[in-house]
């Protein structure tokens, strides 16, 4: 009886002590970033670029107690939003958050489609599908 309860101790100890697989990351928003353009030069999202492996949970929180913002993958030119359709948050109200596991393999890049000013990047080290660079189209 003793065993088996010494073995139980063991094997609770062991995969308590077994780091998870996976890491979760979270980016936040910027205080009135849907406001001002002021957090452009520093970063509307905190952190702006974040280094996750292949399977990390990434969760996308609106912090900002005074707007409405998205976490839309995808690019910006101008102020025409370009999504890619890798992940998309829809509005979230403050206090909401979104989450995607890295699925891709590469920089994705995401704005706000509220507030295309907002921009951000995600770095997905590891072995997947790898993200085509988004090509800028051409204006004429």
């Amino acid at each position: 009886m003793q065993l088996g309860i010494i073995l139980s101790l063991f094997a609770l100890f062991f995969i308590i002590s077994i780091p998870s697989a996976f890491a979760e990351v979270t980016i936040t928003t910027v205080d009135e970033s849907g406001f001002s353009q002021d957090c452009v030069s520093t970063g509307c999202y905190t952190p702006s670029v974040a280094t996750v492996d292949v399977g990390d949970v990434v969760t996308m929180k609106n912090t900002d107690p005074s707007g409405v913002h998205t976490f839309t993958s995808g690019t910006v030119n101008g102020f025409t939003p370009n999504p890619d359709g890798i992940f998309d948050s829809s509005v979230l109200m403050s206090g909401d958050s979104f989450e995607w596991m890295a699925d891709v393999s590469g920089q994705v890049p995401y704005y706000c489609m509220l507030h295309t000013w907002m921009v951000g990047t995600i770095v997905v080290q590891g072995s997947a599908p790898v993200v085509a660079p988004t090509p800028e189209p051409i204006l004429q």
